[in-house]
């Protein structure tokens, strides 16, 4: 059992799109960008705009040749260590540079869609991707095992699909999903010391609600909080009848009390293990 919601979105063009780039748009949804563009590829559902990258940070972040950066919805990969005390993650480079030839390959152009939110809270632009190709850059670092899914309300267009992406990888074991660091977690074995992203399984000892968060304890070290205004992404009922039911949950644990604490904002974060969701 899964708790997700459906994906949002529909279909429309940009009306302040400069006329010289008409032609390319118009050209480019006729022809699924010049390559046949499946449901499995993640397509667009509109271009809002074509920018040229001059820097890739990491394989979900860039640098526009306008100043702007990119970052890239419905992804993570994993961290380049910008500072001396920060550890660069496991298969960091390696996305790094996936993203760098696949940029290198296509002039390093990028079609964008922009997401229901444009900006975080860090200034950076937050957009789905694609080559002139047709090629969606989230699901092709996914298809590589090079990234993990990240779903960020209200930013939740094409999660489904790209979950399909990280499904594959995950289960054929490619990428990251190799890695020690990748695999889920016991909450029980958990150090206190754990920081930054970790994909977690554990029994859930007790389930509380207090008056802005919904509090989901495992056994073990991991505390999972839910802010109340995110409830409205989680089917009717939750989190009635988690109690003693085993979970898997991503994202960055960080330290709380004596224990550690895992902010969930979207069920995609959060799946009940059956014997066929268990990897």
């Amino acid at each position: 059992m899964l708790y997700r919601s459906c994906p949002k979105g529909a279909p429309g063009l940009w009306p302040g799109a400069p006329f010289a780039f008409w032609p390319l748009l118009l050209a480019a949804l006729l022809s699924g960008f010049a390559t046949p563009v499946n449901a499995g590829d993640c397509p667009a559902t509109r271009i809002h705009e074509r920018v040229q990258v001059i820097h890739v940070y990491d394989g979900d972040t860039v640098k526009l040749a306008d100043g702007r950066r990119l970052r890239l919805i419905g992804i993570n990969t994993p961290e380049v260590g910008a500072r001396a005390r920060e550890a660069t993650r496991a298969y960091a480079r390696e996305a790094q540079a996936a993203l760098t030839d696949l940029l290198g390959k296509h002039n390093k152009i990028l079609l964008l869609e922009y997401g229901a939110e444009r900006t975080d809270h860090y200034g950076r632009l937050l957009a789905h991707a694609w080559l002139e190709d047709g090629t969606n850059v989230a699901a092709r670092l996914l298809q590589l095992g090079l990234a993990t899914t990240l779903v960020v309300p209200p930013n939740t267009r094409a999660q489904d699909c790209y979950q399909r992406q990280e499904d594959n990888a995950r289960s054929a074991a490619r990428g990251l999903w190799s890695s020690p660091a990748y695999r889920s977690q016991a909450s029980t074995s958990l150090p206190l010391s754990s920081r930054g992203f970790h994909i977690v399984h554990g029994t859930v000892d007790q389930v509380r609600r207090t008056r802005n968060n919904v509090w989901i304890t495992l056994a073990g070290p991991v505390t999972i909080r839910i802010s109340n205004p995110d409830l409205v992404n989680f089917a009717p009922g939750f989190p009635d009848g988690l109690a003693g039911q085993t979970l898997e949950v991503r994202g960055w644990l960080k330290p709380d009390r004596d224990g550690l604490r895992l902010t969930v904002r979207h069920p995609a974060a959060l799946t009940i293990i059956t014997p066929s969701r268990r990897y």
